[in-house]
């Protein structure tokens, strides 16, 4: 089953948040606006991610572990994709998160995750904590299916703090959330989901906005990293054990989920 949760906008390019996607947003725990960000720029930011992961292997500035090994990475896009924060605010996605948000916002914290070629499926996770509940802009950088793969989210868990003993106990239904290019997603930090494989032979860039702890503290947060693109550990940990359960994870998929969902009951 595929996400149908899309909106379009009022007016020209200016999106509101009227009753009946609010009431959407808190049904599903997400909402997806098609056409948001140009394609051009995207583009070419998305070339520019791809160019410097590459160049980072091939100098051996690349991390061992940390989703290297399961082939999800948390990444930094860099100063030059400030052209998507400012789509963002001009169309009014920005005050729409706003008005969704349950408190003051400062700026976004600024990511990226990048789903490499034959990466395995994500363990089933929320973002952050579910005590403290954030909201999550993603914007597709390229377009985004279940061949390069394509979000997978567990319908209607952002409405109570579940286990994962109790979501492979209830199997909620499950959707995938295609993209094209330019689109974004809006969605809570508590709506369980994970990242799928990439079957295609091309990095596939997903840019992250998010508000945990209400934002970044930074005055911009565009300085992070110097303002260059930076690769960073996903879930996993880097170090000899951490690189140990990434590799388990990724080979024994059903033990590694059978094992997490008993420490969560216990």
């Amino acid at each position: 089953m595929q996400s149908e949760s899309f909106a379009e906008p009022e007016s020209g390019t200016r999106y509101v948040l009227n009753d009946k996607l609010r009431a959407a947003f808190s049904a599903e725990g997400h909402l997806v606006i098609a056409g948001v960000v140009p394609r051009a720029p995207l583009a070419r930011l998305s070339a520019s991610i791809t160019t410097a992961f590459e160049s980072f292997k091939r100098e051996g500035r690349l991390f061992s572990g940390g989703g290297t090994l399961n082939g999800h990475l948390n990444c930094f896009p860099g100063a030059e994709s400030r052209f998507v924060y400012e789509r963002l605010e001009a169309t009014g996605i920005l005050d729409m998160v706003r008005e969704l948000a349950d408190e003051p916002l400062r700026k976004p914290n600024i990511g990226c995750n990048l789903n490499l070629p034959g990466s395995a499926p994500q363990n089933e996770h929320v973002d952050g904590y579910a005590s403290q509940p954030f909201l999550i802009v993603n914007v597709a950088a390229v377009d985004t299916d279940t061949e390069n793969g394509a979000m997978e989210i567990l319908r209607g868990t952002h409405q109570k703090d579940s286990k994962l003993w109790q979501i492979v106990w209830e199997r909620p239904a499950r959707t995938r959330v295609p993209m094209r290019q330019g689109d974004v997603l809006i969605r809570r930090s508590t709506l369980w989901h994970r990242g799928m494989p990439n079957r295609t032979a091309r990095p596939r860039p997903m840019l992250a906005y998010t508000w945990e702890d209400g934002g970044s503290s930074r005055v911009d947060p565009y300085d992070a990293h110097e303002g260059q693109i930076s690769f960073l550990p996903n879930r996993f940990g880097t170090d000899w054990a951490s690189r140990l359960r990434e590799r388990t994870f990724v080979a024994l998929p059903k033990v590694s989920t059978a094992y997490r969902a008993l420490r969560s009951l216990l």
